[in-house]
């Protein structure tokens, strides 16, 4: 099985940045909230730094990853979204796939 190149740099940024961000975005208009997040990053100087992504029925959920707590909380209160750390990341995503799996 091979993996596309977009979610091997995202699972490295996850485990090299791990104070991550999970945020919900909508599927269509979220061009002007993507400028305010490099708007954030660059403010602060520090490059973006993107996790893995997912989709749920019509919802878009993007990773944001931070090397610092300070940051990342700053970030969560600024645009919403949940705290992560890559563990617990990696453990919810692991629970989710294995309630996913059909018995036979």
């Amino acid at each position: 099985m091979t993996r596309r190149k977009r979610e091997i740099v995202g699972l490295m940024n996850e485990r090299d940045f791990p104070h991550l961000v999970e945020l919900a975005l909508p599927a269509a208009g979220s061009r002007r909230v993507f400028l305010e997040f490099d708007a954030f990053h660059r403010k602060r100087r520090i490059p973006v730094r993107r996790g893995r992504s997912r989709h749920e029925a019509e919802q878009l959920y993007v990773r944001f990853c931070f090397p610092d707590t300070a940051t990342a909380d700053e970030f969560r209160n600024r645009f919403g979204g949940e705290c992560l750390t890559h563990a617990r990341a990696v453990k919810r995503e692991a629970e989710e796939e294995w309630g996913k799996k059909k018995w036979r």
